[in-house]
């Protein structure tokens, strides 16, 4: 506000605070709000920051009440590391032939936000604007996905993923130079020793992996040809794994299966704790792909579940794109009308030994395709199309797949796929979300490409 005023009109205040409480509980519905008051000093705004810096905030909302010189908030809003959002709102939703001054005073901070937009934009300070009556659905849904964007955003970047093995040989096109990866992006990589994951599978209590088993027969179908004893072996590497994850604080994992098969007692593999491990918020990426690991994570994050994918074969005449991999999917996005099946697979590609994993289709309906990859000038890119999933379902394929439909036409959208260079391994996230993405790449600072 306009410090003037509490000499000026000392009752205008007082109105003021009881909106801005109100602005602060609609936000409140949907993120953890911390509100120091109206400030209209530059010390105050200084103050204000300085605690949104101690309680650790992932985002800055600004609301000017009235008209606000630019200059109490420049310097203390230079220095912000968080992304900053300038709502541009008021209490009233129209002006008609009652409007009065009184209206007037108590809705007139849009060109208080014209001053501080443009000192903020002639000195550098990034910021992002949302426009609406603060009543409105849209203009709340804005705010919300700004502010989910901003914590995901910082999530990324506090992300601790584990390589398990290494990456694929050979495989280029997820190739990240991991130093860069972590300056630009954030995730640390944690290379995870095989033998310690060997080592973890003997040493996994007999009461827990029995209870493990129980639970996995009453949450499941189990197919005939799955046995007892390989059942209870991949319920040690899931214990197994969970561990690694636990000890290491991962928030994500990126396994190559080979070199686990080859270190792992009898060649399990853990496809089971793969998945059910995706559906409890861990992002993961096969192969070796710490990107697609991390990208599934942020997905999460961004949307509440996520699931690793990748497209497999063209439907020309469904105008659609078959996606599956081996056995690693999210089954929280299973379809709800069929059970999940837990089945016998043996081993991974010539690699391994009989091991247990989940099959199932996903949920048809709207949802997110991701890939984050990186461009010719070796910047990052996030890709992103709105896409709807189909009723199918194919009986004959033991693991997780699913037929997609894009919003363009099946051959524009995957030559622009081919043409922006995106890799083989995607995110898929329930609902569509494209706002979401978008505002997560403007934070993160990569290129959004909306296909």
């Amino acid at each position: 506000m306009l410090e003037l005023y509490d000499k000026s009109n000392p009752d205008l205040r007082p109105e003021q605070e009881a909106f801005a409480k109100e602005l602060a509980q609609l936000v409140g519905q949907f993120a953890d709000v911390t509100y120091s008051g109206i400030r209209n000093t530059r010390g105050g705004v200084v103050e204000a920051l300085a605690e949104f810096g101690r309680e650790g905030v992932d985002l800055v909302i600004v609301v000017c009440l009235t008209y606000s010189p630019s200059l109490i908030a420049l310097p203390a809003l230079r220095d912000v590391t968080v992304p900053i959002v300038l709502f541009n709102t008021q209490e009233l939703a129209h002006v008609d032939g009652t409007f009065g001054f009184d209206d007037l005073l108590k809705n007139h901070g849009m060109h208080g936000l014209h001053d501080l937009a443009n000192v903020l934009r002639r000195n550098g300070v990034a910021y992002e604007v949302v426009t609406g009556h603060y009543r409105s659905g849209s203009a709340q849904a804005e705010l919300e996905d700004w502010c989910v964007a901003a914590r995901a955003a910082r999530e990324l970047r506090e992300l601790r993923v584990g390589l398990l093995g290494h990456a694929f040989s050979g495989m280029g096109d997820f190739g990240v130079d991991e130093t860069t990866f972590l300056a630009k992006i954030g995730p640390e990589v944690d290379r995870i020793d095989v033998a310690e994951f060997a080592a973890r599978v003997k040493e996994a209590p007999e009461n827990e992996i029995a209870a493990m088993v129980a639970a996995d027969r009453q949450g499941y179908a189990v197919d005939p040809d799955l046995t007892p004893e390989v059942h209870e072996a991949s319920s040690r590497a899931e214990w197994a794994l969970r561990r690694i994850v636990r000890d290491h604080g991962l928030g994500a994992l990126a396994i190559h299966y080979p070199p686990v098969a080859a270190a792992s007692p009898g060649g399990v593999l853990p496809f089971l704790g793969v998945a059910k491990l995706m559906a409890e918020g861990t992002g993961f990426g096969g192969e070796g792909d710490v990107t697609s690991a991390a990208l599934v994570s942020l997905a999460q994050s961004l949307y509440g579940q996520a699931s690793f994918t990748e497209m497999f074969t063209m439907d020309f005449e469904g105008e659609a794109v078959f996606h599956a991999h081996f056995a690693e999917a999210n089954p929280a996005m299973a379809r709800r009308d069929q059970p999940i099946r837990l089945v016998l697979r043996d081993g991974w590609v010539g690699s391994g030994g009989p091991s247990a994993s989940l099959a199932f289709c996903q949920e048809p309906g709207p949802a997110t395709l991701l890939n984050l990859t990186v461009s010719e000038y070796g910047a990052f890119q996030l890709l992103a199309a709105e896409v709807e999933v189909l009723d199918f379902v194919q009986p004959a394929f033991p693991m997780p797949h699913f037929k997609m439909r894009p919003k363009a036409p099946l051959g524009d959208f995957l030559t622009d796929y081919l043409q922006w260079g995106g890799s083989h391994h995607l995110a898929i996230a329930q609902g569509h979300g494209m706002g979401r993405a978008a505002k997560a790449a403007a934070i993160l600072e990569v290129d959004l490409v909306n296909l």
